[in-house]
C-alpha cells in the first residue's frame, strides 16, 4: 500500500519541483521596479498625479484672477494705473498664454511711452524677449536683447537682462539639441552669471535662481551652493512659478554632484509648483518624463508626456514641442516593446500551465488505472480524484483569466499602433500643405517673372505707351488677390472643415452666415479665419487681405455686435474654435 501511495504522489512531486524551479525566475523577470523610486519619491509622484488630475481647479482659479484684472484694466482710464494693471496681466499670462502675454506687453509699452518712462519701456521689452525665447522665436529674442545696453539699465533691470540672456541661451541649446558633459553653459553665459552674482543680494526675488545657475559650472561650487538653496526651498509650499524655478535649480545642483535621488525629488516638487501655478512653460515635468523613461516606468512617463505636449501646444512653444515629439516617439516605442515582452511572458505562462495541466491529467489517468487494482482503496482514490479535478478547474479558471489579460494587452497594442499611424498621417498631411504653399509661392514668382518679361519686350520694342498701360492696369493685381483668397479659403477649409458652423454658434441665430459657395469664405469669415490662426492685429490682417485697416476694424466691430456671447470674449472664443483636420 505504501508503495502504491509513493507511485501515486510521484507526478504531483514532479509538478511542485517544476514550479519551484521556474516560477521564481519568471517572477524576477517581471520585477523591474527601479531602486531610485524610493517610498518618499513614490509619495511625491502620487501627489503630482493627484495635482495633474485636478489641474482644472487651478486653471479655474487662474481664469477668475485674469477676468478680474481684465475688467479692472478696461474700466481704468489713467495711463499709469493701466500700465501697472497691464504689467500684472503680463505676469499672469507670461507662462500661461504667450499670445495674451505678448498683447499686454505691447499695451504696456505704449502706455510707458505715454508716461515718458524709458525704464518701463526697457522692462517690457525684456518681457517680450522672454516670450520670444519661450515660444521658439529665438532670432527675434536675440535681436531684441541686442538692442538693449545692459550698462544703461538699473540694477533690477540688469538682473532681468541677465536672466533673459540665460533663458535665451538655454532655449537655444534645447532647440538645437545640444548636450553638455562638464560645462553647463558657454563662457559668455558663465561671465554673465558671475556678473549677476556679484550684483545680486540675498533679498532679491531671483537670488536663489541666479546664484544656483552660476554655481553649476563645477561640482565644487554646486556642492557649496546646495545648503544655501535648500535652506529656502525646503520651506516653500510649492505653489508659485518662483518656487518651481528655485526647486528646479536645486535639482540641477544635485544632478551636477551626481545625487540622482535628490535630483528626481526636487524635479517632482518643481513640477508640483508648476501645476499649482498653471505654468504651461514647463521644464521640470519634461525632465521627469526622460528620467522615468530611462527607469522603465513608461506608464507614468506617457501620462506626464501627454500633459507636457498639451500644455506646450496651448502655449505655442516650438522649442518644447519638437523635443517632446521625439520623446513621445521613443516612449511609444518602449511601450510597444514592453507590451510585446509581456505578451511573450504570458505565452510562457500558458505553456507552463498547459504542461502542469497535462501532468495533472496524466496523474488522474494513472490514479484511475491504479483504482482497478486497488478495489479495497476505491473510496480513498475517489476522494483524491475529486481533489485533483478541483485543481484542474482552478487552473482552467486561471487560464481564462490570463487569456482575458492577453486580450487587453493586445487591444492596448492596437491602440498604440493606431496612434502611431495617425501621427504618420498627420506628418504626411503637413508635407502636403507645405508643398501647396510652395506651389502658390512658385506660381506667384512665375507670374511676376512673366509680367517682367512682357514689360521688357515692350520697352525693348520702344512701345512705351503699351508698357505704361500694362503697368497702370490693376487687373493683374486683382487676379492675384482673388487667387490668394481662393487658395487661402481652400487650404483653411481643408484644415478646419467645421469652422463656419462653429463660428455661427458664436452669433445670434438671425445673424448667422451662410456661404454662397461651399469653398469660398466671405470677407467677414476670412478675417476671423486669420484670427483663428493667431493673427489678431488688424494692421497685419489688412496687409494680408490687401484692404484698408478701417475696413478690417469696421468688419470686426460689426461681427462682435452680432455675437451671442460677451463681445470681449469673442476673439478668444474664435481662436479656440475646433481642432484642425489634417
Amino acid at each position: 500500500m505504501d508503495s502504491m501511495n509513493k507511485l501515486t504522489n510521484l507526478p504531483l512531486s514532479l509538478v511542485f519541483i517544476f514550479l519551484a524551479a521556474f516560477l521564481p525566475t519568471l517572477c524576477l523577470a517581471n520585477n523591474n521596479t527601479p531602486s531610485l523610486l524610493t517610498p518618499e519619491i513614490k509619495r511625491e509622484i502620487i501627489t503630482l498625479d493627484s495635482l495633474l488630475t485636478h489641474s482644472h481647479t487651478f486653471v479655474k482659479q487662474k481664469e477668475e484672477r485674469l477676468s478680474a484684472l481684465r475688467k479692472k484694466y478696461n474700466a481704468n482710464t489713467d495711463a499709469a494705473h493701466r500700465y501697472w494693471i497691464a504689467s500684472d496681466l503680463y505676469d499672469e499670462y507670461c507662462v500661461y498664454d504667450s499670445d495674451s502675454a505678448m498683447y499686454y506687453a505691447e499695451r504696456a509699452i505704449n502706455l510707458a511711452h505715454q508716461l515718458n518712462r524709458r525704464d518701463l519701456v526697457d522692462e517690457m521689452e525684456l518681457n517680450k524677449a522672454y516670450i520670444y525665447s519661450a515660444t521658439g522665436m529665438l532670432s527675434e529674442a536675440e535681436n531684441l536683447l541686442a538692442r538693449i545696453n545692459p550698462d544703461s539699465l538699473s540694477t533690477k533691470l540688469a538682473m532681468q537682462y541677465y536672466e533673459g540672456v540665460l533663458f535665451l541661451s538655454t532655449h537655444t541649446d534645447q532647440y538645437f539639441g545640444r548636450q553638455y558633459d562638464s560645462k553647463m553653459y558657454s563662457m559668455q553665459m558663465d561671465s554673465l552669471l558671475k556678473q549677476a552674482r556679484r550684483n545680486i543680494t540675498p533679498d532679491h526675488p531671483k537670488f536663489i535662481w541666479l546664484m544656483g545657475w552660476s554655481c553649476l559650472s563645477s561640482k565644487k561650487e554646486a556642492a557649496e551652493a546646495i545648503p544655501i538653496v535648500r535652506e529656502r526651498v525646503d520651506f516653500y509650499d510649492y505653489s508659485t512659478r518662483g518656487n518651481a524655478m528655485d526647486a528646479w535649480v536645486l535639482a540641477k545642483l544635485y544632478e551636477r554632484i551626481g545625487d540622482s535621488e535628490k535630483y528626481l525629488k526636487y524635479l517632482i516638487l518643481s513640477a508640483q509648483a508648476d501645476v499649482r501655478a498653471c505654468n504651461k512653460e514647463i521644464a521640470s515635468l519634461e525632465e521627469i518624463v526622460q528620467l522615468l523613461y530611462d527607469l522603465g516606468d513608461y506608464e507614468h512617463a506617457n501620462f506626464y508626456l501627454n500633459y507636457c505636449i498639451s500644455r506646450a501646444n496651448e502655449y505655442k512653444s516650438r522649442v518644447r514641442t519638437g523635443r517632446l515629439a521625439e520623446l513621445q516617439r521613443k516612449t511609444l516605442g518602449a511601450i510597444n516593446e514592453s507590451i510585446e515582452h509581456q505578451t511573450k511572458l504570458n505565452r510562457i505562462y500558458i505553456y507552463i500551465l498547459i504542461f502542469v495541466l497535462a501532468i495533472l491529467i496524466a496523474s488522474v489517468l494513472y490514479i484511475l488505472r491504479q483504482n482497478k487494482k486497488l478495489k479495497a482503496s476505491r473510496i480513498n482514490l475517489s476522494d483524491a480524484n475529486a481533489a485533483l479535478s478541483s485543481k484542474v478547474e482552478e487552473l482552467q479558471s486561471i487560464r481564462h483569466q490570463l487569456h482575458a489579460a492577453n486580450e487587453k494587452l493586445r487591444e492596448s497594442y492596437e491602440t498604440a499602433h493606431n496612434t502611431a499611424r495617425q501621427l504618420s498621417e498627420i506628418n504626411d498631411s503637413k508635407e502636403q500643405y507645405i508643398a501647396n504653399i510652395f506651389t502658390i509661392c512658385s506660381n506667384y514668382i512665375s507670374s511676376h517673372e512673366e509680367f517682367r518679361a512682357n514689360i521688357h519686350k515692350l520697352l525693348t520694342a520702344r512701345k512705351f505707351e503699351q508698357a505704361m498701360q500694362l503697368v497702370k492696369s490693376p487687373e493683374l493685381s486683382y487676379e492675384e488677390i482673388k487667387q490668394l483668397y481662393a487658395n487661402f479659403d481652400k487650404i483653411f477649409l481643408q484644415l478646419y472643415p467645421d469652422f463656419v458652423a462653429d463660428f455661427n454658434t458664436l452669433l445670434r441665430e438671425e445673424e448667422q452666415i451662410s456661404l454662397k459657395k461651399a469653398d469660398t469664405l466671405t470677407t467677414e469669415l476670412r478675417i476671423y479665419a486669420l484670427v483663428r490662426l493667431g493673427l489678431n492685429d488688424s494692421v497685419k490682417i489688412a496687409r494680408f487681405l490687401h484692404c484698408s485697416v478701417q475696413t478690417v476694424y469696421n468688419t470686426r466691430q460689426r461681427t462682435r455686435n452680432k455675437a451671442a456671447i460677451p463681445r470681449e470674449e469673442f476673439a478668444i472664443r474664435v481662436r479656440s474654435l475646433g481642432k484642425p483636420t489634417l
